[in-house]
Parts: structure tokens; C-alpha cells; sequence
């Protein structure tokens, strides 16, 4: 049952044109046409890989998992899924902050962001986004996975699609924009879910039956080409959402709407073209998947001929040869009860082909990365002692993550501040920064662990040039003056994410080092003047000393100081 598959800001056409149906409905079918070369694919990723992944039409049971001897590859995307997701979403701290496109972030703007931002990831961690992502993240291996998202009565409400439910299409660009999906529903509940005035007639009947009957609900989302601009209304936003039950009648939808941003954005691997569909970690380790399988298999049997071989006996008739562990095969020739065969096999050399298979799966997944990209987390290693044992690996891995960000966090972000912004959610702002936000695109930054690491890089070319320059300044002191560190600190800061309210800007700061400057003059100056106070207090008490030995009638001082009647009394 899909609870929330129309929670979305739709709305009904009324009074306006309505989208040709028959014409959505070839496009609708044209879209899984297109997909059936991956499926084989896929259905062979899961049958040897994840079992229990998966959503395709085909009346079997979901999840088989006999051809499974071998769980290697489950538990690599395991570790892959909460590699990703530790490295990326991280939900026990920040991963993303907000600041403005091609500029510097005023420190009051950076205020207001953070403040958003801290909005952004309190609702994040409210709604269901963790479960959802993670579920995604856990299907990337099949080469893309999508996620719905939709504003809800609290807040903003997140769904993921499994592999085989949906199909896609790009742009010109390559990037995803066109998304169908197809879901069984009972007649109750897609009553329930876009009321009974919006369901066809065979519908309403079911439900009044209340008949088991499984109808296929259509969901299409794609660019509106019909978009009108200076009107309100579904026909004006950049995407149009359809749906409709298939096999009704081709003037009736269940539900007609729009969207403001893209809602169903797509994480995907490794794409090869303008392919809207992805080739993951479960592609590149299928064979070696396929061969542990095999492997795990015949070394099971192998083992177990060891330890009950079938047998042969003597006896008057002889039917077919029974060869399974413990079977016994009646050999008119057989001299007593002995093996049917001998089997000899070195399970040392078949163990260590399975681990050297093993390991090529779970490079494959990444697995060894994620699990040492962890311990960032666990405080055992550093990013910086992550960075110098994995750079080769975070390269290799690089474009998969730059692609995440750009392809299906971006639009995530943008789509749930959308959703807050215009649900009212952020607090209002002053007159001003109002003016700036709106003349200025807001930025998406990421300050993840699996970023960082990235990053780190930087960061450590920063640390390596100032502990160079102390190095030199020891004999050639001249040399700090070449280095910016105002400049310096604000790149570090940048770049580890720090929090905006953390550092003034470069005009406050040489602000304050004037007024330190110009203090520290002040203080100098008072202090110089105290110096000559306290030198000038002993020779002006000399003097009136003086001054009293001539008054009291000393001869021979007040001749020095050149007074009259020196020597003598009074005239």
C-alpha cells in the first residue's frame, strides 16, 4: 500500500485545459518500453546478489534467495549503503550548510543561513529522510535510485521507489526529468487516497463491493510543456504530475497538478551518455557474484560427499545409479559395501579462490573504503590519515559522489526549502537582507565527512605553506609579509564548513587591529608621559630643597643659585 502517493501540491484543472491523456499514456508506455534492456539486468543483480530488492510486475514471490550460498555481496552493499550514508547524511551532525552563489557570504547573510540551514536539518531529522535515503542508497548498486518528496501535513514526507516500480528519461543535459511509476492499489485505497469523486466508475464499484481487486495506479511527472506564465494555477509550475488508473476511461484523471521543483530527484552511479539509467557496484561484481555462488555450491557438495559419499553395494539387480550424498547404488559386481566413487578434492585451494572472489566483490561495492572512512567517526583515525592511506581510492570514488551531490542532494535541498519557504516555515527578515537574499542564489555546500575527506587535500596544502614559511622566517624573517593570513583563515573556514557567526569579516577585523593599534599608541604615550613625571618628582624636590638651604640664610648656596647678599645678613 503507497500511503502518500498524491501528497503533493497538486490541484485539480477546474476551468482550465487538461492534458491529453491518450497522449501521456504513450509517452507513459514508451518510457518502460525503453527500460526493458536493463531489466535482465537487474533481476540477474538481484537473484545473485540482493534478493530481497526489488518490485517488478512478475507474479513471484518478492525477495527469492535460492541461488544465495554465498552472502558476500549483500553484506558489501550493506557497508556501502551505511558508508554512503554516514560519509554523505550523516543524521548525528551537519552535513550541508547554506551560502550565497558567487560571493562572498556577508557575515549577517551567513547568520540568517545557518538559521535556515539549522531549520532545514531540524525537519530532516523529524520527517522520515534518513529511512528513505538510506533505502536509496542500499538500491544505488542496481545503478540509480529515485526519491519522492512532498510536502505533508508535518512537514515534508520522503518515499522511495524500488527497483522495477518506475522508469525514467533525461534532458538534453543528461539529467533526470521525467519520471513514471506504476502501483497496484486497491480500490479502497485509492478512494482513500484521491476520493471517491476522482475515481473511475469501475473503481467506485469495487469499493462498493468491497471486492480484493488490485487496479494499476499511473503516476507521471515530467517538464510541463504547456507551462503559461502570469497565471496561477498547476499549468503555471515548471512540472505537471498525472495520475490516472490504467484502462480507464481516456478523459479521467484521479489527480492533476504541479510542482515548483523537481519532486523525484534520482541518485545514480556511473552513467554512461545520455542514458537516464545508471550502472552501479551490483553490475561490475554480477560474474564474480555468479562465480562465489557456484563455488560456495559445489564446495558445500563436495564437503558433504566427504562425509556421507554414496555407496555401492552387491545385489541381484541394478537400477540407476544413485549419486547423492548417502545414496546407495546396488552393483551386482560391487565385493561388499564400498564408496561409489572417490572423492578427493583440496578444499584448501577451492577456500582460498572464494576469499580472492570475495575481495574483487567487495572492492567492487567499495566496502574496504567505506569501512575505513567510518573510523573518522569513531575518532580512530583522522581525516587527514584517512585522506594520505585512501587518496587513490577517494579519486576513484570522487565522480560518484560529486554526482550525488550535484544530481540528487541539490535538488533534494532545494526542493525541501521550497516546501519550508513556502509553507512559512523560516522566520521572516529584515527589510534588507530580504533585498539581498532575493537578488542572490543560494548555494549548497557540504561539509560531510566523505566531503571533508575530499577536501582535505586543500587543507592540508594550506597547513604544509605555513609551516614551510616558520621554517624559512627562522633565518629569512621578511618572508611572513608574503603571507595572507586573513585571506588564509577565511579558506580554511570555508572549507571545513565552520559556522558563519564563528569569524568577523576582513573589515572588522582591521577595524579592531586599528583601534588595538591605535590603543596601544595611547597606552605608550601615557606611559612615556608617566616616565617623565616620575623622572622630573626627585629634581623638582632638589630644587625646592635648595631654594628652602638659601631662604634659611646658607651663604654659600645662595651664591650659587646666583642670589643676592650672598654671604652676608641681612642690608
Amino acid at each position: 500500500m503507497e500511503t502518500i502517493l498524491a501528497r503533493s501540491p497538486t490541484a485539480k484543472y477546474k476551468g482550465q485545459k487538461r492534458p491529453a491523456r491518450e497522449k501521456a499514456q504513450k509517452r507513459f508506455d514508451r518510457l518502460f518500453r525503453k527500460r526493458e534492456p536493463y531489466e535482465r539486468w537487474w533481476k540477474e543483480i538481484r537473484k545473485y546478489e540482493l534478493p530481497f530488492h526489488g518490485d517488478f510486475e512478475e507474479n513471484k514471490a518478492r525477495g527469492e534467495s535460492e541461488e544465495i550460498y554465498n552472502s558476500t555481496a549483500r553484506d558489501a552493499a550493506a557497508i556501502f549503503a551505511g558508508g554512503v550514508m554516514s560519509g554523505l547524511t550523516p543524521p548525528s551532525r551537519q552535513w550541508f550548510k547554506l551560502a550565497l552563489a558567487g560571493k562572498d557570504t556577508p557575515k549577517e547573510a551567513g547568520i540568517i543561513l545557518d538559521e535556515r540551514q539549522a531549520i532545514m536539518q531540524n525537519v530532516l531529522a523529524r520527517s522520515n529522510f534518513y529511512h528513505a535515503v538510506y533505502s536509496c542508497y542500499h538500491d544505488l548498486p542496481f545503478g540509480q535510485a529515485p526519491l519522492g518528496i512532498f510536502s505533508a501535513a508535518d512537514g515534508v514526507h520522503f518515499m522511495h521507489y524500488p527497483i522495477g516500480s518506475y522508469a525514467l528519461d533525461t534532458d538534453a543535459t543528461g539529467r533526470v526529468n521525467t519520471f513514471a511509476r506504476k502501483v497496484r492499489m486497491t480500490a479502497t485505497q485509492i478512494i482513500e487516497q484521491f476520493g471517491e469523486d476522482n475515481a473511475p466508475q469501475s473503481v467506485r464499484d469495487a469499493a462498493k463491493n468491497k471486492s480484493d481487486n488490485m487496479f494499476v495506479v499511473c503516476w507521471l511527472v515530467e517538464p510541463n510543456a504547456e507551462r503559461r506564465g502570469g497565471r496561477l494555477g498547476p499549468q503555471s509550475m515548471p512540472y505537471r504530475s498525472l495520475y490516472w488508473v490504467e484502462g480507464s476511461p481516456t478523459d479521467e484523471y484521479l489527480a492533476l497538478g504541479g510542482m515548483e521543483e523537481w519532486p523525484v530527484p534520482v541518485a545514480r552511479y556511473q552513467v554512461i551518455g545520455l542514458e537516464p539509467y545508471a550502472k552501479g557496484a551490483g553490475w561490475y561484481a554480477l560474474a564474480d557474484s555468479k562465480m562465489l555462488q557456484v563455488m560456495e555450491r559445489d564446495i558445500l557438495t563436495a564437503i558433504e560427499m566427504g562425509i556421507k559419499p554414496p555407496m555401492q553395494t552387491s545385489g541381484a539387480t541394478s537400477p540407476s545409479v544413485n549419486m547423492f550424498p548417502g545414496g546407495v547404488t546396488v552393483n551386482a559386481v560391487a565385493d561388499g559395501v564400498r564408496p561409489l566413487f572417490d572423492v578427493q578434492l583440496n578444499v584448501q585451494a577451492v577456500q582460498a579462490k572464494i576469499e580472492q572472489t570475495e575481495q574483487k566483490v567487495r572492492r567492487a561495492y567499495a566496502a574496504d573504503l567505506f569501512l575505513m572512512l567510518d573510523q573518522i567517526e569513531r575518532g580512530q583515525m583522522t581525516a587527514r590519515e584517512i585522506m594520505e592511506r585512501t587518496q587513490e581510492k577517494l579519486q576513484q570514488l570522487g565522480p560518484v559522489v560529486e554526482r550525488l551531490q550535484y544530481e540528487f542532494l541539490n535538488p533534494t535541498l532545494e526542493r525541501v526549502y521550497g516546501i519550508l519557504d513556502r509553507g512559512g516555515e523560516f522566520p521572516p527578515l529584515p527589510p534588507e537582507l530580504a533585498e539581498q537574499l532575493g537578488e542572490e542564489e543560494v548555494r549548497i555546500e557540504y561539509i560531510s565527512p566523505l566531503a571533508q575527506a575530499q577536501k582535505m587535500s586543500g587543507l592540508i596544502n594550506i597547513e604544509q605553506t605555513l609551516a614551510f614559511a616558520g621554517q624559512v622566517a627562522q633565518m629569512f624573517p621578511e618572508v611572513l609579509t608574503k603571507i595572507d593570513a586573513m585571506a588564509m583563515l577565511d579558506v580554511y573556514h570555508d572549507n571545513i564548513g565552520a559556522p558563519a557567526a564563528m569569524l568577523r569579516s576582513t573589515e572588522e577585523a582591521q577595524q579592531i587591529i586599528a583601534q588595538q593599534q591605535e590603543a596601544q599608541q595611547q597606552e605608550e604615550a601615557q606611559a612615556a608621559q608617566m616616565a617623565s613625571i616620575q623622572q622630573a618628582a626627585p629634581l623638582a624636590q632638589a630644587a625646592k630643597n635648595l631654594t628652602d638651604a638659601a631662604n634659611d640664610g646658607n651663604p654659600a648656596i645662595r651664591e650659587w643659585l646666583g642670589m643676592p647678599n650672598a654671604g652676608g645678613g641681612a642690608p
